[in-house]
């Protein structure tokens, strides 16, 4: 059975908290004291995971399952208002969960799925769990976008046109831009955000992440082994910096890798020969440009069914 007494505990939401990086995350969250909402799409794997993470975490650790679809805008609508329902606040919400480089298919939403599961489903998410952030304090609310350095796999601005074609159909379609392209959405979605809240004057902050090259289940179920990537709990560790340290009390609209701001902007003539450490704590022009966060952030709120405005 599921802990859900909470006390004065802080709250964090992850979503794909069941496995790989958001295993580790939610490991993280209970060991600083937080009560640890699992976002998963399966119940029977929540629950397998709460248990395991309650069996290793701290005495008086608590932990449940939140049931969500990031495939499913009803779904991501319906795992909201459960925990709206609550009328509990909500100090972090890291938007974890993704797929990688999978072959086209088109969600019963009608939507390419990397781009439903990896942009849409959280940014309605977040969206719509707002009020929760909002009432968060001591510490104030926190969005963690988990990204990727992947975003340079589409170094240009999104082709909103050749997006909606390839919500309609697989040709041209190319599974490793597409993986880019979401990953460039999520930093452009993440600071569009961040800028939004703080004209809002609000004390909730959003900030983008890559985990590093993480040796996580989704390279085989991309059809590829990465025997050399860090292990979960490394790739980890970055979406923990972001939703605990002090260090980032404040700060918004950030990108980061190894708990650090990325700023140097990559350039294919003079870096791409360089390692992929060193490459990683790059990010291109394109993921800073406030005109295409503003595009992002349109159709986003467009393709989801929810107004622009906060």
């Amino acid at each position: 059975m599921n802990d859900t007494t909470t006390g004065s505990k802080p709250i964090a939401l992850v979503t794909g908290g069941n496995a790989g990086i958001g295993f580790e995350t939610c490991k993280g969250l209970l060991e600083a004291g937080h009560h640890v909402i699992v976002g998963t799409r399966s119940g029977e794997k929540g629950s397998a995971a709460v248990e395991s993470l309650l069996a290793a975490a701290p005495a008086e650790s608590s932990a449940e399952v939140l049931v969500l679809d990031l495939s499913s805008l009803e779904s991501v609508r319906s795992a909201a208002e459960s925990f709206l329902a609550t009328r509990r606040p909500l100090h972090a919400c890291v938007l974890n969960a993704g797929i990688m480089a999978l072959p086209w298919r088109k969600t019963a939403d009608g939507f390419e799925q990397q781009w439903q599961v990896n942009v849409l489903g959280h940014f309605l998410l977040c969206r719509l769990l707002l009020p929760a952030l909002e009432a968060a304090r001591d510490p104030s609310g926190r969005i963690v976008h988990v990204a990727s350095g992947a975003h340079r796999l589409h170094p240009q601005k999104v082709d909103y046109p050749l997006l909606a074609e390839e919500h309609r159909s697989s040709e041209g379609y190319d599974q490793w831009r597409a993986y880019g392209r979401s990953k460039l959405a999520n930093i452009l979605l993440s600071n569009e955000l961040a800028r939004r809240l703080a004209a809002a004057g609000s004390r909730v902050t959003s900030n983008a992440l890559h985990p590093g090259n993480v040796n996580t289940g989704l390279w085989s179920k991309a059809g590829r082994t990465n025997e050399s990537g860090i292990s979960p709990a490394e790739g980890a560790a970055t979406s923990i910096h972001l939703a605990l340290s002090n260090d980032v009390d404040g700060h918004s609209g950030g990108y980061y890798f190894r708990s650090a701001p990325v700023t140097h902007i990559y350039a294919e003539k003079e870096d791409g020969q360089k390692d992929y450490v060193t490459k990683s704590a790059m990010r291109t022009e394109i993921s800073t440009s406030e005109l295409e966060g503003r595009r992002a952030w349109a159709v986003a709120s467009r393709d989801a069914g929810i107004g622009e405005s906060l």
